[in-house]
């Protein structure tokens, strides 16, 4: 390991974190809300020290190993979430515990609270929330390898590790273009959200953090009731664009720019995202209105499509109760949220193309049981998949598995029932922030004991990440040599 360079990566992605705050400083000002110092003060001690820490770490030492590659990424978003964490703490909103979960459910675009009632919350710290979900969803490393010519080292390795892609498809043949083609993906969806939730009817201040919760698939609201409170088919209809788009694999955006959209729009996983989303709304519409649920038909569909499109891509944006809607229509929204959308997009879960792959190695287990002799290569469209890559997928969902397992024992043994505690792992891990029972509910993780909140923003970590790069730091072999 290289602790210079790991440091000098560190130093300039927590001076990123800190440089942000002066934007929430300047709202605060603007609106007066008091809380100015509250993101002021960090956000000049942190430019401060990481600035300082940066200049002394540099090396004209280019080389960056796996595990520096495995240290930045993990290292810098704890960095990130425990400074993100001190407005929260300074402006008296929450102690250091919760204001390092709110954080950490933020930067993760997790979407977990402990705020019961964001009215209530200054409107500086409603925009912080918001922001540290927008950082997030695109992630904060690749951010930082976009932006900051001045560090080549590791790009590559931090590209990957970052975006965690179970198939990764480079765009351009320089990372850094990719990177800076993601940033611009990123905010032109940014902008058009914004765009449509203004002409929608919704106001500017909602609109905005409304849009960096939305293209993020992080969930913040500003209003307890979160999209339910503006009882507005146009602003649910842009909300439902929004996380859809957000949902797809950014790389797709490329190649359609490019004048490929006959490669983006024919791609296996876009279709079963796609395919997801419309099967599981027509599904629940017709589940729903047969069990009395709803005016009209056309109410149901409006329910059945925004909550299909929020918990699919692991929003968790709500216009309804939907843990309410009976025993079938619950878990198979909960089967949405463990798929998740498609990978390299900002959301998370065992992603789409895991779930296909998974599904057909299944099948093709059954037809080897009738004909053991037949060669069945696993495809996705036209293209072979290489055997390690079907381990990999294996060796994921095994390990997705025994974390859910082992979280929910953890959790458990605070004494939290079995339910919630299942139910608060499956939402971390996934990073939806909401589960049935009463996990989602923000008094239930304000109430739960300070080592299980803690325990929960490793299992969003875990989730954000995609177990392997944080779990790699657990192992003996990663510190040996």
């Amino acid at each position: 390991m290289h602790p210079r360079i790991v440091l000098n990566a560190l130093a300039a992605v927590c001076a990123a974190g800190g440089a942000a705050m002066f934007l929430p400083a300047g709202y605060s000002l603007v609106a007066g809300d008091g809380n100015v110092l509250s993101f002021g003060l960090p956000a000049l001690v942190t430019l401060i020290l990481a600035t300082a820490l940066f200049l002394l770490t540099r090396s004209p030492d280019s080389y960056v190993s796996g595990r520096d590659v495995f240290l930045i990424v993990v290292l810098g978003w704890l960095g990130v979430a425990a400074i993100g964490a001190v407005p929260f703490v300074l402006s008296g909103l929450m102690g250091p515990v919760n204001a390092f979960f709110e954080s950490m459910a933020g930067f993760t675009t997790t979407g977990a609270s402990t705020v019961s009632t964001p009215e209530e919350v200054a409107p500086s710290l409603l925009l912080w929330r918001s922001l540290t979900q927008w950082a997030g969803g695109i992630g904060i490393v690749v951010l930082f390898v976009a932006v900051a010519p001045l560090v080549g080292f590791g790009a590559t390795q931090l590209y990957s590790a970052e975006v965690a892609n179970p198939m990764p498809e480079r765009m351009t043949p320089r990372i850094r273009e990719s990177a800076k083609i993601l940033a611009y993906v990123y905010g032109a969806l940014t902008l058009g959200g914004l765009v449509a939730l203004l002409l929608a009817g919704m106001g500017p201040f909602d609109a905005v953090n409304h849009t960096l919760t939305t293209v993020s698939t992080g969930g913040y609201s500003t209003r307890s009731d979160s999209i339910a409170a503006f009882d507005s088919w146009a602003i649910e209809l842009a909300i439902v664009g929004g996380m859809l788009l957000s949902g797809v694999n950014f790389a797709l955006y490329f190649h359609a720019a490019q004048g490929r959209s006959g490669h983006a729009l024919g791609n296996r996983e876009f279709l079963a995202y796609l395919g997801i989303v419309a099967g599981s709304t027509v599904l629940l519409t017709v589940v729903l209105y047969a069990s009395g649920y709803g005016d009209s038909p056309l109410t149901v569909f409006r329910e059945a499509l925004f909550q299909s499109a929020s918990l699919a891509t692991g929003t968790a944006f709500s216009t309804a109760a939907w843990a309410s809607w009976g025993p079938f229509a619950q878990m198979f929204l909960m089967l949405l949220m463990a798929i998740g959308p498609c990978a390299g997009s900002t959301g998370g879960g065992l992603k789409v193309i895991r779930a296909v792959l998974l599904a057909r190695h299944a099948r093709q287990e059954v037809f080897r049981i009738i004909h053991p002799q037949a060669v069945t290569p696993l495809k996705l469209g036209n293209r072979v998949i290489p055997e390690r890559m079907r381990a990999a997928f294996l060796g994921f969902f095994f390990v997705y598995a025994a974390v859910l397992v082992l979280g929910t024992l953890l959790i458990a043994l605070h004494g939290v029932p079995v339910g919630a505690s299942f139910g608060s792992v499956f939402a971390c891990l996934n990073i939806t922030g909401t589960a049935l029972g009463p996990a989602g509910d923000p008094a239930f993780y304000a109430e739960l004991p300070g080592s299980a909140k803690v325990l929960l923003t490793f299992f969003m970590l875990l989730g954000r990440l995609e177990l392997f790069t944080v779990l790699v730091l657990l192992t003996p072999a990663f510190w040996r040599g």
